[in-house]
């Protein structure tokens, strides 16, 4: 659920760019697609198709029983390849369809959407030498596939943030209001990640903030990390939220369409590339360096910069507080951040549908 807005917002701009080409959309749950008929109602592509396309039963519930959703790819992905192997091209906002080439669509383009623009360098980057076209936020990730993956500058080109253009012109820059209150607002955000995440942490934050009177919190961490919970686990850390005061939300619509990143005043966190659409407006950031990494001189941690950083979270108000107190000092480093990050972000939703159907030749045909 996390995907579809750094690439649908493209398929719809496509449908309506060259209406003689048929784009679908394909999804495995159902609140992908719901997600997807948002999109197609609000930019009016009404050509664009939305296909289900689901995985095998049998690796749902190995899924399932296991916590572990990724088993389903592999047998989604062989029924995508003998469904659709006579598609004109794939274009993708993740890594694991590359595994499409050895499943008999060896000759079909493959292009890669990158969905968020972080600093974290995932071992599944060595894939991205597997697709005809890449198709990146900012120069950040031009000069990081050129460097670390040795990709072909001819592979590469720069659209802007999909995402963020999208969801300005849906609904500009309304901020939600979800406490009735005045306090500050602190979003934690934490990886799934757990080898670089501080989501071991997250019950003592709960905890800490709960304590004090000064901030509300909402606890939204990588919608990735409910996958690895069951349903009771689920339950238990819901039930850490304070009325009024702490929202703690596993998964939800809020979690990925920005709307507590909108609705929020400071934000807390490790890794995550929700940094970067946290700070497209400035504002203080504080972050939890919870296995002690020396960080400073390490490229993937180059947003911790960019606030004020902890590395107990017995101190985790007061670094929040140290964070508000030098934002002044951060700002120009923060919209210097999200340039190199996003880069031109505003019409980046038809610029990427240009720049596919630049690359298919389908200016050609219209």
């Amino acid at each position: 659920m996390h995907q579809p807005l750094h690439l649908a917002p493209v398929a719809a701009a496509m449908a309506r760019l060259y209406p003689d080409v048929q784009v679908t959309c394909l999804y495995r749950d159902q609140e992908t697609g719901e997600m997807l008929a948002e999109v197609r109602r609000s930019m009016r592509a009404w050509s664009m198709a939305i296909a289900a396309s689901s995985p095998p039963r049998w690796s749902g519930a190995i899924g399932r029983w296991l916590h572990r959703p990724s088993i389903e790819k592999l047998p989604l992905l062989f029924g995508i390849a003998r469904r659709h192997r006579d598609v004109r091209a794939i274009v993708v906002p993740e890594r694991t369809s590359t595994h499409l080439r050895k499943m008999g669509m060896a000759d079909t383009p493959l292009i890669h959407f990158r969905h968020g623009a972080g600093d974290r360098a995932p071992r599944s980057e060595h894939r991205l030498k597997s697709f005809d076209l890449i198709v990146v936020p900012g120069e950040k990730d031009i000069d990081r596939a050129i460097r670390q993956q040795n990709i072909e500058p001819e592979r590469l080109r720069q659209c802007g943030y999909v995402k963020l253009d999208y969801l300005a012109q849906l609904r500009g820059r309304e901020r939600p209001r979800l406490f009735s209150d005045q306090r500050p607002i602190v979003l934690y955000n934490p990886h799934f990640d757990p080898r670089i995440s501080s989501w071991h942490d997250a019950r003592e934050v709960i905890e800490i903030f709960a304590r004090q009177d000064r901030y509300n919190l909402i606890v939204a961490p990588h919608i990735r990390i409910s996958e690895q919970l069951s349903a009771r686990e689920i339950a238990d850390w819901k039930a850490l939220a304070v009325p009024g005061r702490i929202i703690v939300d596993l998964h939800s619509r809020n979690m990925v369409d920005m709307s507590y990143v909108q609705a929020s005043d400071i934000y807390l966190g490790d890794v995550s590339s929700q940094l970067y659409e946290f700070l497209y407006k400035p504002r203080p950031a504080t972050f939890l360096n919870s296995h002690q990494v020396d960080w400073a001189d390490d490229p993937r941690y180059a947003g911790w910069r960019l606030g004020a950083v902890t590395n107990h979270v017995a101190d985790v108000i007061s670094a929040v507080d140290r964070a508000v107190a030098g934002q002044a000092e951060q700002i120009e480093s923060q919209k210097a951040a999200v340039r190199e990050a996003f880069g031109d972000w505003q019409g980046a939703c038809v610029r990427g549908a240009e720049i596919v159907g630049a690359f298919l030749g389908l200016d050609e045909d219209r």
